[in-house]
């Protein structure tokens, strides 16, 4: 999945891709971080996401910064090498509390790290569970269905959101992409870079956007909900992001269906078991 993430921003000419990872899988497979070195060694870097990838809207902020801390104590010589020392909220939650912010911003400011927003995404994690179903199952049209309608959805995400958002501020900054490291985005992201360049989007490093103000300062909203800059600048300005989310989430459940392989119920059993290693409870509703 990684080399044809690679292949595919090689072929469009996206440079400087930065990888955000929890890093607790990597406790029991230390060999997953193998792969760092091959994207890396194709120009692209590295950043902090947190070692559990636990929302901050569930921790205490004492919590939260030591598990910072650790993903960069594994992470360090490969965020090191990178031009700019970023981090990533996980979920892109910023905390539920404007203290809560605060007091995280204040510790990636003592240790050298500027937070990497997400300013447009295209729920391509939800096509994940749908796909797996369906290449499991030997379901071709299923898989050539999921592909296309999710090519198909990062397009007009990307189309309304940008729009919102230079509806918003009356101009139209630098964008952040979010793309999960998911077979079913493998497949697709050679098309979706494909299909975003033939509409005059031109892909620039992580390092010219964040030299916009619009994604350095951000839209001073606080909310415990799942929101990137985009929709936060639109609900702060009374704009509406059209089809957000998209409609065509409420068919992936049914699409090459396995009792209890949903999206929800496969994010249900991750938040259980996130649950043994830190204690905390989950809020389901903060992702709608």
């Amino acid at each position: 999945m990684s080399k044809r993430m690679i292949d595919a921003f090689a072929a469009h000419g996206v440079p400087g891709v930065y990888a955000f990872n929890g890093t607790m899988p990597t406790e029991a497979r230390p060999a997953d971080l193998d792969i760092l070195d091959d994207w890396c060694a194709a120009g692209h870097h590295v950043g902090n996401h947190t070692h559990q990838h636990i929302s901050l809207n569930w921790l205490d902020t004492d919590t939260y910064i030591k598990d910072i801390d650790a993903s960069e104590r594994i992470l360090r010589r490969w965020i090191d090498a990178a031009p700019t020392r970023y981090f990533r909220y996980a979920f892109a939650m910023e905390g539920d509390t404007v203290d809560k912010t605060r007091e995280v911003q204040a510790h990636l400011t003592r240790t050298g790290f500027l937070s990497s927003p997400v300013t447009l995404w295209f729920w391509d994690a939800q096509f994940m569970a749908a796909h797996n179903r369906a290449v499991s199952l030997g379901d071709h049209e299923a898989v050539r269905w999921l592909e296309d309608k999710l090519v198909d959805t990062a397009v007009d995400q990307v189309r309304n959101q940008a729009a919102a958002t230079a509806a918003a501020l009356g101009r139209s900054p630098a964008h952040i992409l979010l793309v999960h490291g998911t077979a079913v985005a493998g497949a697709t992201l050679d098309r979706i870079l494909g299909r975003l360049a033939s509409h005059g989007v031109l892909f620039v490093t992580s390092e010219e956007a964040m030299a916009d103000p619009a994604n350095v300062i951000g839209p001073q909203l606080t909310t415990r909900r799942f929101r990137n800059f985009s929709q936060k600048w639109a609900e702060l300005s009374g704009t509406t992001v059209a089809d957000a989310p998209p409609a065509v989430l409420d068919d992936l459940d049914n699409t090459a269906y396995i009792e209890g392989m949903s999206f929800n119920e496969l994010l249900g059993r991750a938040m259980t078991d996130w649950g043994t290693r830190i204690p905390f409870t989950p809020v389901a509703s903060d992702f709608h």
